[in-house]
């Protein structure tokens, strides 16, 4: 007996495939901000004790729990989007979504320079 509500799906198990596996990526995504993000906060302990504090606004361990936060909601949303597109698929009405890519760009090219801003401040004691 085949389930009527799942029955269209036959002919759009590719969409479906290509939805899983974006989710997948966006998955990697998150986790890999959420790991990026504790290197960053632990990079004082890695570089070793000697190395000099920042002496600036912008410490390593904001920027960590900034890449971790973004990392977590990179994950929820893309589950959310995964169920929403999965229903799409099935209802032929799928609707890309451009704001998310070019949100989900804009943040990591702002976490990006919030790096760059974090290396070349001055270090306490120097």
């Amino acid at each position: 007996m085949v389930n009527e509500e799942h029955s269209n799906d036959d002919d759009r198990v590719r969409d479906h495939l290509a939805n899983e596996r974006t989710f997948l990526a966006w998955l990697r995504t998150g986790v890999a901000a959420m790991g990026l993000g504790i290197v960053i906060a632990k990079l004082r302990y890695i570089l070793g004790a000697n190395y000099p504090a920042s002496g600036g606004i912008v410490h390593a361990a904001n920027i960590g729990i900034i890449f971790a936060l973004v990392g977590i909601s990179t994950i929820i949303f893309s589950v959310f989007f995964f169920l929403q597109i999965r229903s799409q698929i099935r209802t032929r009405t799928y609707v890309s979504k451009t704001k998310w890519v070019l949100g989900s760009a804009i943040i990591m090219v702002a976490l990006g320079l919030i790096i760059l801003w974090y290396l070349i401040q001055p270090t306490a004691g120097r």
